[in-house]
């Protein structure tokens, strides 16, 4: 009796160590930005911001992708007549608070027309 007891706790500590990942899910976040520019515009903003960060990344036809180690972002370029709607969602493993603020920061940045780092580039664009 005590074995298949113990077996059944063994098998259910198996099965919940398979599960509880899964049920570990993503604190998601999102946010949009009408943008002074076209959608090729909004794209080049979102590029010059990933390049910012430094991350790994993904380019579609109207969006861009980036990774970090606890989550990810999609930023989305569409037209609103002479200028552009960025659709940005964040996703984080555990925080709601750190996805909340990446959108607030990337919108800031894709709203600006050249970011800070091209700014104060000392050497001239030949």
């Amino acid at each position: 009796m005590s074995v298949n007891l113990l077996s059944v706790g063994l098998a259910s500590l198996g099965l919940a160590s398979i599960a509880l990942p899964a049920l570990a899910r993503p604190e998601i976040a999102s946010g949009d930005q009408l943008l002074n520019a076209n959608v090729l515009g909004c794209l080049a903003r979102a590029d010059q911001f990933i390049a910012g960060l430094g991350i790994t990344s993904e380019q579609g036809s109207i969006d861009r992708t980036g990774y970090f180690e606890d989550g990810s972002f999609r930023i989305l370029c569409y037209e609103a007549g002479e200028e552009s709607l960025a659709v940005v969602f964040a996703s984080h493993q555990q925080s709601l608070e750190v996805a909340s603020n990446f959108i607030r920061m990337a919108l800031g940045e894709l709203q600006q027309e050249q970011s800070v780092s091209q700014q104060s580039d000392p050497q001239p664009r030949q």
